[in-house]
Parts: structure tokens; sequence; C-alpha cells
């Protein structure tokens, strides 16, 4: 059995030559068979059949094609096999074109550089002798022909020069000559090609054409390119200037270093036993398909911090590497997914200039060269699912961990790990770290009294930690008393980078207006938790119009959904609500919302309603910063 990518597509059984005259069964072969013994998901095999643009129809369709596909290569068909979430080829070694000429290319060029160069020139001119023609050359797919012809063809070129190296090191200068002129000619922006062609011409006693090459190239480059030759050009015309003997060199050795590039580990990382354990589980499971875990939880919840643990500790389980990208899904312009896709390909070791333009054509690159690698891409605060799609891994041996605010549910396949606010135990411990296990110990009590008006949230606990280190005559005390004042939580928890009301901010700020006010309102109730039908008398809405904006505050995590139509804050969010309901809503709407017994009923225990008295709104949200109303407030906003 042979397969036949090098030229137009060819499938041999016993010598017989296996036509394919469908023109879409044509990629979708050459797209199985580019991925030889792994599986290709359905979806990447519907953009490349289509060109990124799948009818609805397009798994329906697949499934025909694949039926027919069988049908029409008999033998060869039967290797075509269906796995979950696509297809695979199965090819043993040395059957498929490619891979044999990757192998023959890969010991000449070792050859090379041994200086065995007749063994290389042997090797080198077998590896080019698969060649028919351009590299998938009857398969109409601008998705293949863009990344995986493109591959291939350059690595053809490679070979052509790695081979008229060692001819030249041999000595056989005239007899490259004129092949030299030709790939000059079809290639002039390949410019060993022309130094190459120098150094022939001029070994072989040519002086002055080599000199006129150099002007042609000059011309050729400055015209076209708009750029000078390269170093190597014009070291090759001082020389020849000079009429020195030229010494043809190997080319240099490629430099590539396996990417690693987690930051480091929170040193005081605390907890999170559940939620590590359910990340590295699947991580680490065997699969059909690439593991793809999907965190979320609401702001300051420590999302990060476990992604970047969680990657460290699974790292020796992905030797070829870890990629990873802050996608800034919370700043006002996220990450481009074909800019991330430009950094992870030059990481893996692409050349800038082989990177290709446009997100397809660099997905297409990013999943053929992470093909059969076991690497683990960490994305961190992903906008939504689209933003992620493209830089998942396709090979069952990689794996993927994504954290993001939102809830992620049209992921295909991902493992979703809820994180949420950590015991005491834990979030006092975290505290503890940070400030000294001394001075913690001096006043437990004092301990999870900070704990607690911090709501457990890891970030706040680090704000109200990093502030007492930075102030060490402050006992805990001081610092929960601090804390307690009414009004005074959100700008006790800022210090340096470390700002909560700034980080819940982020998500507010993301919401639709309607959905925001939702937010604002309803934390004015005294309840623990809200009812639709409460929710939609005190939003003078239908139960139907309000559900979706609640639902978007919990896929947010900005809200809880304890049971089926109830809806609860967790404590600092309810602060924070109140603190920005206070600079945005008017007064009439915050004193309704107060006076509404929101939630009664259904057994729900809280403080009665009219505890809370709503002051005016007497500043801006650019005077909020200073102004004392709502700090000497009665308003429970912290």
């Amino acid at each position: 059995m042979e397969f036949c990518v090098l030229g137009p597509l060819l499938v041999r059984d016993g010598g017989r030559v296996r036509a394919v005259p469908a023109a879409k069964q044509r990629v979708l072969l050459a797209a199985l068979l580019l991925r030889p013994g792994q599986v290709v998901p359905a979806d990447v095999l519907a953009d490349t059949i289509w060109n990124f643009s799948p009818p609805p129809s397009a798994s329906t369709t697949l499934r025909n094609y694949v039926m027919r596909l069988r049908r029409g290569l008999g033998e060869a068909g039967e290797r075509i096999e269906t796995r979950e979430g696509g297809y695979l080829i199965e090819v043993a070694p040395g059957e498929l074109d490619a891979s044999r000429f990757e192998v023959l290319r890969a010991k000449g060029e070792a050859a090379l550089r041994e200086g065995a160069h007749e063994r290389a020139a042997e090797l080198l001119r077998a590896a080019l002798g698969l060649w028919r023609g351009p590299a998938l050359a009857d398969v109409p797919s601008d998705a293949l022909h863009q990344v995986e012809a493109g591959r291939l063809n350059e690595g053809r070129l490679d070979a052509v020069e790695a081979r008229v190296e060692a001819e030249l090191r041999l000595d056989r200068h005239p007899a490259v000559v004129a092949e030299l002129r030709a790939l000059t000619v079809e290639h002039p922006e390949r410019e060993r090609f022309w130094a190459q062609l120098m150094a022939a011409l001029h070994r072989s006693g040519r002086r002055t054409e080599a000199l006129g090459v150099y002007q042609e190239v000059r011309r050729t480059l400055l015209d076209e390119i708009g750029v000078e030759p390269g170093a190597d050009i014009r070291e090759m015309h001082r020389v020849i200037l000079r009429d020195e003997p030229v010494v043809v060199e190997s080319p240099d050795e490629e430099f590539t270093v396996t990417p690693h590039q987690l930051p480091p580990d929170v040193a005081d990382f605390t907890g999170r036993a559940a939620e590590l354990g359910e990340v590295s589980g699947f991580l680490r499971a065997p699969r059909s398909c690439p593991a793809v875990v999907a965190v979320s939880g609401q702001p300051g919840i420590g999302k990060s911090a476990l992604a970047v643990h969680a990657g460290q500790a699974v790292r020796a389980d992905f030797p070829d590497g870890v990629l990873y990208a802050e996608l800034g899904g919370t700043d006002p312009v996220p990450a481009e997914p074909a800019a991330v896709l430009r950094s992870f390909l030059l990481a893996l070791g692409v050349a800038r200039d082989a990177v290709p333009a446009g997100l397809g054509a660099r997905a297409a690159l990013y999943r053929s060269v992470l093909s059969g690698r076991r690497v683990l891409v960490v994305l961190d605060d992903a906008r939504d699912s689209a933003q992620v799609r493209p830089l998942l891994p396709a090979d069952p041996a990689a794996g993927a961990l994504v954290t993001s605010r939102g809830v992620l549910a049209d992921l295909p396949g991902a493992r979703h790990v809820g994180v949420g606010v950590p015991a005491e135990g834990e979030a006092g411990l975290l505290f503890g770290r940070i400030v000294g296990a001394e001075r913690a110990a001096a006043d437990p009590r004092a301990v999870a009294d900070v704990v607690t008006l911090c709501g457990r949230v890891p970030l706040a606990v680090r704000a109200a930690a990093a502030r007492l280190v930075a102030r060490p005559a402050w006992s805990v005390r001081a610092l929960a008393d601090r804390l307690a004042v009414r009004g005074r939580l959100f700008d006790e928890l800022r210090i340096g980078a470390l700002d909560v009301r700034s980080s819940i901010a982020l998500s507010h700020d993301a919401l639709d207006e309607a959905t925001a006010r939702a937010f604002r309102v309803l934390a004015w109730s005294e309840r623990r938790t809200v009812g639709l039908a409460d929710a939609a008398e005190l939003l003078e809405e239908s139960p139907g119009a309000v559900e979706p904006l609640l639902d978007r505050l919990v896929d947010a995590h900005l809200l809880a959904a304890p049971a089926p139509g109830r809806y609860a804050y967790d404590d600092l969010l309810r602060a924070f609500a109140r603190e920005r309901s206070l600079l945005l809503d008017p007064e009439w709407l915050r004193s309704r919302a107060v006076g509404c017994a929101v939630g009664a009923g259904d057994g729900v225990v809280g403080r009665p309603v009219g505890m809370v008295r709503v002051p005016a709104q007497r500043h801006s949200v650019e005077q909020h910063g200073g102004c004392t109303t709502c700090r000497s407030s009665d308003a429970q906003v912290a």
C-alpha cells in the first residue's frame, strides 16, 4: 500500500492506482493522510473541506463523503476509521511518501553536518525523487494549500538547498550552475540560492558572472521586496571582490527550545485540593481527543493561581512543552487569537517568515506543528469560547487548561471546574502565610474576622494581608476594625496591584445595561436568596424577561443559583453591587428595592429588610473616591 501527497493525490494498492475523482473526497483523504494514525476532529475536516465556511449540513455530508471514500478505495478504504469526534486513517511506516521524504531529508542533512558529502547528496537526491510535482497538486482546498502544501513545499526547497551544498562541497560547481539559475528565477526570495550560484560561478572561474549575479540579486530584492541582500550574500560578494577562495559552510544548526511559558507558581498557594485533583486527573487521563479543562469563578477567586499551580503540577506529563497566554478577556480590547497563535508558532520553532497571515491559516499550521506532541496549552482569562477555539490543540496527546470568569458552556468536550469560595480555615491559612505565622497566631479571632469581612475571597484576603505587611505597627485586630467600618471595605482592600473593587468592576462593566442594573438593585434585599417572581416584581418586568438577566449573572459568576428559580449573592459581590448602586441608580429605585420583601417565604432566612436605610446619591462616580457620604452612611455596603 502506498499513499502519495507529494504531487497529485495518489493511492497505490498492490500495484493498482486507486483514483479519487470527487474533489471534496480528495480534500478529505489528504486531510487524513497529513495526520496519519491520528484522529482529525470532524469540525477541522469540515473547515478544511469547505474552506472555513461549512454548510449547515456539513456533519451529514461529511459522513457521506467518508462512506463513499471507503467504498472507492477498496482495501485502502478500510484503513479509514470512525473515532469519537472525528476520523483517522491508519498508515504503516513507509507507506506515506511525505513521511519517507522527511526521513530521507533528515538523514541527508545529518550526513552533511557530519561531512559525509557523497552520502548526503545521495540521500537528498532520493528524498527529492519522491516528488512528482507541487504538493497536493489536485487537492482543491485553500486551507490545505496555505498551510500543509506550503509546509511540504518549503521542506522540498530546504532539501534542494542542502543537496546543492553537498554538490558544491564535492566540487561539482559547473553541474549545479544551470539548476541554480532556474531556482533563483523561480524563488527570488530565497537568498541562499543566490549565494550558492555566486559561489558556483566563482569556483568555476567565472568571477565576472558571479559579480553580475550580486548586482542582479540586489536589484531584484530592492525592486520586488524593498530590502538589501542579507549578510550571506554580502559576505560572498566581498569574498569574490577580493578573489578569495570560497568556503562553503553548512547552514547553522537549528537552535530549538522546548517552550515552558508558565509563570512562576505562587509560593503561598493554599488549599484547593479537590479542584487540583479534578484538573490534574482529567489532564493526565489517556483520551482519544485532547483534554480540555475550563476553570471558571467569580472575580478574585484564584482561577489564575489554580491554573498555574495545576500546570506546574502536570508539567512532567507534557514533555514537549507548556504554552501560556493571557487572553485579556476582562480588558477593553482582549487578545486576538491570530496574534496569540503567532506567538505560539514562534515559540514552537516556526520561523518568523513562515508564519502565515490570517487566523485560519495560522490555526491550521498550529494544529500541524502540535501533531504528535504532548503539549499543554494554558489560556488565562478568556472572554468567550470563540476566542478560545482556534487556540485549542487537536492532537489527543495534548491538553488545554482555560480560565475565565464566565462559564464557557459552549466549549465542546470541556471538563468544567467551578472555583468557589474556600473554607474559612483555608482562607485563614492563606492570610497567615502572607503576614507570618507568629503575627496571625497572636489573635486568631481577629484573623477569623478579617477573613469573614473579606468574604473568604482569596484576592481580598491577599489584599488585606498585604496591607498588614505594609503596616508593621498595625495589629490584626486594627485591620479588622478598619475593614468593619461601613463604606470603607473596598478602600481598605486596595494596595499596589491588588484592588478588589477594580477587579469586580471589570465584570460589572462588561454587562449590558439591563443585566448590570438587575445585579445592583437586587443586592439591596437583605434575604440570602432572591426568588424569580419577586425579582421580576422588583424590576417591574415579567419573569420571562428577568430570568435571562439572572442567568447571565450566574454564568458570569456574579450570582449563584443554589436552587432552580432562586439566586444568591456572595457577600463581597453584594457589597460591591450596593456600592455601585449608590453611584449609578436613583434614590427612588434603591428605596423601593429596600421596601420590597424580596424573596419572602420558602423558608429563606434573612435579616429584616427594614434594617437597611438607603442614602441619597450626593456625588458623581468620579467623586466617589473621596466621598464621605457613603463612608459615613448607615447603608450596608461592606
